[in-house]
């Protein structure tokens, strides 16, 4: 074999020890799959904007102590909002002038809105109440080009737009063993999730959920090599070896 060739078959087989193979997400999926965006939950430490207007404004301003006269029915950005939120506590409650404290902690934003809605009627005449979670944001870590934390203005986000954000999968990554850390009734959980499979689509995680935490880790392949320069001085090596051998 031309001396050429060895060099080439040194170079396929060190490929091969190092490198993963591509893996291809949400393999099989069947047609016509439909997918449900499901609405977002309000959890204990989310910070929630509660907009309460009608056709006259000094009938609701009672229940906005924390704005000054001048910013009622202003715009105003979202760093001035998220000093004016609503705190939900470790009881998963909020307290609202006049209303006085609710449970929120559990209920969509829309539920939250019908329910102070009818707590309000007695004060307000066709009143209108507007609920925004102010600090829902995800975070991805490890093999992706872009890790970072992400903020969500529509409060839904999927796996794949979150990668999608994160500038996508290294090669190097494993989809097969996504962990997922979530808060639930202040409890930190955690949960490894196959992103190759098609049924990942139709499970309950494949939305994520406000301060959800992703950890892609790398695949079996790039752990056995990563021992920092080790890492390039093995592979280096192997090929080496591998040349002399296929020349002697």
């Amino acid at each position: 074999m031309h001396f050429k060739n060895y060099i080439i078959l040194a170079f396929i087989l060190l490929s091969l020890v190092s490198c993963s193979s591509n893996k291809i997400l949400f393999k099989d999926i069947p047609e016509n799959t439909s997918i449900k965006i499901p609405e977002a939950v309000i959890t204990n430490g989310d910070l929630i904007d509660i907009n309460i207007s009608s056709l006259n404004n000094l009938s609701t301003s009672i229940f906005s102590a924390q704005q000054s006269m001048d910013k009622i029915g202003s715009i105003r950005n979202s760093e001035a909002r998220k000093l004016d939120g609503y705190l939900v506590d470790s009881l998963g409650n909020v307290d609202i002038p006049i209303i006085g404290i609710i449970k929120a902690s559990g209920m969509t934003c829309s539920a939250l809105s019908e329910s102070i809605k009818n707590d309000i009627t007695e004060y307000v005449l066709n009143p209108n109440v507007r609920i925004k979670i102010l600090n829902f944001r995800v975070s991805i870590l490890g093999e992706v080009a872009k890790p970072g934390a992400f903020e969500v203005i529509n409060q839904s986000i999927s796996f794949i737009e979150l990668i999608s954000r994160a500038g996508d999968l290294k090669k190097n990554a494993d989809p097969t063993k996504i962990m997922l850390l979530r808060n639930v009734n202040n409890k930190i959980e955690t949960k490894y999730l196959d992103l190759t499979s098609h049924e990942f689509l139709n499970s309950e995680d494949y939305f994520l959920k406000q301060n959800d935490i992703v950890y892609v880790r790398p695949d079996s392949a790039s752990l056995a090599f990563d021992f920092g320069i080790l890492r390039n001085t093995a592979a280096y090596s192997l090929l080496t070896t591998v040349i002399i051998l296929l020349t002697r």
